[in-house]
């Protein structure tokens, strides 16, 4: 019998394997058990737990909560269809919608931000039109937006505890295409080579101008 008080837990099929103190190696049924009771210091829970957070494309962090309580993913694809004989219909294509989630933070101004920094930058987030990347422990989604956040603070959780639901969407590039050499010089891309300056029309550009037209 261990000289530590802990519960026996037997090893049967359906019962999770259970972490118990660092220094009771050899306590914790299963292999992962064995790795994580080998492991005094708490090396492991850095490289081995779970990470969230809002990256940029320089790889820093933009918002630290102190915690994520839900994450909630929709992906869409709409089947187009068009009319065909006989009042019947057809699917030719299927178009990826841009995907949204949700996600549900709480702060409470003694972690790594204060109530008054997570709010700010959650508005910054939501003003700007820059790309971050969400990181889960289970997949990376990139190239997103904050669109909406709600924050609110109730008294079954306490006052001093920020609940903040934020919603993101993808935001999906498209490349433009830019030729070099062309058949024809329209083809040529337009090229800004200096400042544009307003001057005051002369008389023929008045008299050719129908200022009715934009009445």
């Amino acid at each position: 019998m261990s000289l530590i008080d802990f519960p026996d837990v037997p090893i049967a099929p359906g019962v999770p394997d259970v972490r118990r103190s660092a220094v009771g190696i050899g306590a914790v049924t299963g292999v992962l058990g064995t790795v994580l009771g080998a492991d005094f210091f708490g090396f492991l829970d850095g490289v081995l737990g779970p990470e969230w957070g809002l990256y940029d494309k320089n790889g820093a962090q933009i918002i630290l909560p102190d915690s994520v309580i839900a994450f909630y993913y929709r992906g869409e694809q709409r089947i187009s269809k068009y009319p065909v004989e006989m009042g019947s219909f057809s699917s030719y294509n299927k178009v990826a919608l841009p995907y949204d989630i949700r996600l549900l933070m709480t702060c409470g101004g003694q972690g790594a931000m204060t109530r008054d920094q997570f709010l700010q930058q959650l508005e910054m987030l939501k003003e700007t039109t820059e790309l971050y990347d969400l990181a889960t422990p289970d997949f990376t989604y990139q190239n997103v937006n904050l669109v909406r956040f709600d924050c609110r603070r109730t008294s079954t959780q306490g006052v001093t505890l920020l609940t903040v639901d934020a919603q993101l969407e993808e935001v999906r590039q498209t490349a433009v295409a830019i030729y070099s050499a062309t058949a024809e010089p329209q083809g040529q891309p337009v090229t800004s080579i200096g400042a544009v300056q307003p001057v005051t029309p002369n008389t023929q550009q008045e008299a050719s101008f129908d200022a009715s037209a934009i009445a």
